[in-house]
């Protein structure tokens, strides 16, 4: 096992993210090889795999490090689902589908889909997080917080994601003012249900 704070160790992983995501572009995933990635970073297969069971392994850790990269400081400290964190998660989620699609070569579908999952995943847990710290009184136990999140995070990802590959559209003007109105009435309405 190696020591993630060493410094020679920083630098290694670095090489081998910064060989993927170039031969991401460059070759795509799925001709892409792990003596490919190796030759690319300067390293032996070995050395490769001390750092990394796969390749699939290392895409879940570079979506994940992208992705949470994005998430603002007041999102990931919200204590509320308000309609400004939730504007927040639906253009994030949005700029960062758009940034994947422009950024990889999609000849893949198996990349696709194991990159759609990490982030619906992620953004559940986020939304899980959010709803965990200040909606305890509204949501009666853990089990509806997460299938309340799954709902939410799963309508964020898929209008985002069908908002660029359906309609083609890039620009997030008209997205904000579908998606938060049908998210937050939805909130509302479950609240509201709930109290019934």
């Amino acid at each position: 096992m190696v020591n993630q704070e060493d410094p020679r160790v920083k630098r290694t992983r670095q090489l081998i993210r910064n060989s993927f995501r170039d031969l991401l572009q460059k070759k795509g995933f799925d001709a892409m090889t792990i003596k490919d990635i190796a030759q690319k970073a300067t390293i032996n297969r070995a050395t490769f795999y001390a750092h990394y069971e796969d390749k699939y392994a290392l895409l879940e850790e570079i979506t994940e490090h992208f992705f949470l990269g994005m998430i603002p400081e007041e999102v990931i400290n919200a204590d509320e689902f308000t309609d400004e964190i939730c504007e927040q998660l639906i253009l994030l989620t949005h700029q960062y589908i758009l940034d994947f699609y422009r950024n990889c070569r999609m000849d893949s579908k198996s990349i696709a889909s194991l990159v759609d999952e990490k982030i619906k995943r992620m953004l559940q847990q986020i939304i899980e997080d959010i709803f965990s710290k200040g909606e305890k009184h509204l949501l009666p136990d853990a089990q509806h917080t997460k299938i309340i999140s799954a709902i939410t995070g799963s309508a964020i990802y898929g209008a985002a994601h069908s908002w660029l590959n359906v309609g083609g559209n890039n620009q997030t003007g008209g997205l904000t003012d579908l998606v938060l109105p049908f998210v937050m009435n939805g909130l509302k309405g479950y609240r509201n249900y709930g109290d019934a």
